[in-house]
């Protein structure tokens, strides 16, 4: 009888951990690999160097992950700050250079996940 009691906690745990292991990485697949196109999307070239603007990128990334995360969360909460790349200052107009997400998703009673993303536009040469 004990041994019934043993086993069905154990399958419950199992059960837990699986689904907690499943929906931690299907967030992590969504949001480490958000396709680079809704980026080229809010992208302006603006003078010298190009620029994300602000409201179509916010609308893009929100779009997307409206779709993506509520499969493996029920709350998450998707934040937005804007920044200068050369001196990392806050950039308090409509295009700016540098961009950090942070997305925190509410899993189950014991754990939050958290994720920092951050986007730069920056110079390349190609030969």
């Amino acid at each position: 009888m004990i041994f019934m009691l043993i086993f069905s906690i154990i399958g419950v745990v199992s059960l837990q951990y699986f689904a907690l292991n499943f929906s931690i990485q299907g967030l992590n697949r969504a949001i480490l690999f958000t396709p680079i196109e809704l980026m080229y999307k809010s992208v302006l070239a603006y003078g010298e160097k190009p620029q994300f603007i602000r409201e179509d990128f916010e609308n893009l990334i929100m779009t997307y992950y409206s779709h993506v995360l509520p499969r493996y969360a029920k709350q998450y909460e998707v934040d937005f700050y804007y920044y200068n790349s050369e001196d990392e200052s806050m950039c308090l107009i409509d295009t700016c250079d540098g961009v950090e997400i942070t997305i925190d998703c509410k899993l189950n009673v014991t754990y939050n996940y958290h994720r920092v993303m951050y986007y730069e536009m920056k110079e390349s040469h190609n030969g």
